[in-house]
């Protein structure tokens, strides 16, 4: 297990989840995001990828809900290829809220020796 990968697999991991790459049936998630945080409290929401919540609790589209399914199933895959054990890191959290200046992405874990890692993922486009 490198520790020192964490921070870089989470960063890849929350960039490809936000990315443009992530739709389903012709929608970006990215877009369903921005709508679901709009709605929310503080225009946060957050994702556990561990047992795939949202919170707040709201009705979750089904294209949302195959998203993170997907990507639950990728992210073992994912970390393994970086050098990161996923047995090392605790739920693997997404924060995607909205600002005064536009979208902020943070993905959050801790490894199995209590590190918290927190990395933002800033916006490509």
């Amino acid at each position: 297990m490198k520790y020192k990968h964490v921070a870089s697999a989470l960063h890849n991991f929350g960039h490809s989840f936000v990315s443009l790459m992530n739709y389903v049936e012709g929608e970006y998630i990215d877009d369903i995001l921005a709508k679901f945080a709009r709605e929310a409290p503080r225009n946060e929401i957050r994702i556990n990828f561990a047992d795939g919540s949202v919170e707040p609790a709201m009705p979750v589209t089904l294209k949302l809900s195959k998203s993170i399914e997907y990507w639950r199933e990728w992210l073992p895959k994912l970390l393994e290829s970086q050098g990161v054990s996923a047995a090392a890191l605790g739920p693997v959290l997404i924060r995607y809220r909205l600002t005064r200046v536009g979208k902020e992405v943070i993905v959050e874990a801790a490894d199995d020796r209590g590190v918290s890692h927190k990395v933002f993922v800033r916006p490509t486009l």
